[in-house]
């Protein structure tokens, strides 16, 4: 029954278990740096509201609306009745066709502190929603911006206090925030919560070390002025990478930058309608990474490509006489960690208990992120069209 303890090692074999053990090091060490700076997040520091004198300066909030009409009943009136001295509501009303138009005027007359940018046409041509928002930030009265989604919920009144608490740090001119998922019953959803916490986890844990390249556009906080003196969004209007992505990841650094992860601070977007729209948003993601300097690009792959570089060895090992009982070693001190990690994670994340599954989530997209290489190889770039999403 203890046979394998006699195994003697080949050659082949004992180089492929050391590069085994080398990958799961690797990985232990990413949990530990990376992932441990979102579960320590507020360990050494005072409670904010003893941390962080009150920033009370003027805030404008900037919303993109297209054919919204539904989601300004439902979500806006929360934004509009923040727990926040002076703060104003600037929606760039793209065109809508509905009756969105209508539901902001009777909410004008409601609250002075809603500003309305009506966008007839995009006669520029320009990829519709980074113009929309410049116009919006051009708009604003206040130098500091916060930027969210129209469809997106707050949690609580005092989201806006508490997200841009950091900005008491004169020197901090972005805040990355966090944007969860609405729960939803279904596997199409625990894929979305999975991969939104991955990504929250591995661009935010880098922030918090120093090293920005990523955000959410769903919750952001920029000063105007730091914005527009880069260039603001000038040399993106024709390109469809992300707003937030290309910004933080060409003038985002260690000492502009804050991260907040206070609960109250979070905001939450719809659950997706279906596989479709989800992969679709995928993509979108992955398309972005193009405009990351190249060592971002290289640390990002390097995760997924030493995990399946991982599960190749230990697959292959058995078909060489390997005895099984090692190869479950490195996968059961991987799975472990990994799965602590998600959990204590996703707690400070508010999302559900998924991290049980973690392993079996990141099999499944290797293959699922091998597909989206394989789609952007085989796509041709089309001519750019008007687009009012």
């Amino acid at each position: 029954m203890l046979d394998f303890l006699n195994y003697q090692f080949t050659p082949l074999a004992l180089g492929l278990s050391i590069l085994a053990g080398i990958i799961v090091v690797f990985q232990l060490l990413h949990y530990i740096i990376v992932y441990g700076r979102i579960i320590f997040y507020n360990k050494g520091r005072k409670k904010q509201n003893e941390e962080i004198k009150n920033y009370n300066e003027g805030i404008s909030i900037v919303l993109v609306a297209n054919n919204n009409g539904a989601a300004l009943q439902n979500q806006l009136l929360k934004i509009l009745e923040q727990d926040y001295p002076e703060f104003e509501v600037v929606i760039v009303n793209e065109n809508s066709q509905d009756d969105t138009e209508y539901i902001l005027y009777i909410l004008k007359q409601n609250y002075s502190n809603i500003k309305v940018v009506n966008l007839q046409r995009n006669i520029n041509r320009f990829e519709s929603r980074k113009y929309s928002l410049a116009l919006g930030i051009r708009s604003a009265s206040y130098k500091t911006i916060v930027l969210s989604d129209i469809v997106c919920s707050v949690g609580d009144f005092d989201w806006l206090k508490s997200f841009v608490a950091p900005l008491e740090n004169k020197n901090k001119k972005i805040i990355l925030g966090y944007c969860g998922i609405e729960s939803k019953k279904g596997f199409v959803n625990q894929l979305v919560q999975y991969r939104q916490a991955t990504k929250a986890m591995d661009s935010l844990g880098m922030a918090l070390l120093g090293f920005p390249y990523a955000a959410d556009g769903r919750n952001i906080c920029y000063d105007k002025d730091f914005f527009f003196n880069n260039d603001g969004l000038i040399k993106q209007y024709r390109d469809n990478c992300k707003q937030e992505d290309y910004f933080v990841n060409n003038y985002a650094k260690a000492y502009n930058t804050a991260v907040n992860l206070d609960s109250k601070s979070f905001v939450l977007r719809p659950a997706f309608e279906n596989y479709k729209a989800f992969r679709r948003d995928a993509y979108a993601d992955y398309y972005s990474r193009r405009i990351f300097a190249f060592s971002d690009k290289l640390r990002l792959s390097l995760l997924p490509f030493s995990t399946l570089l991982l599960y190749s060895i230990l697959i292959f090992l058995p078909f060489i006489c390997f005895p099984w009982q090692y190869v479950l070693i490195p996968i059961v001190i991987k799975w472990i960690a990994q799965i602590i990690y998600y959990n204590k994670c996703m707690k400070r994340l508010k999302i559900e208990a998924l991290w049980i599954f973690a392993p079996l989530f990141e099999i499944y997209f290797i293959f699922f992120n091998f597909n989206l290489r394989v789609k952007k190889l085989f796509t041709k770039k089309k001519k750019h069209k008007i687009k009012w999403a």
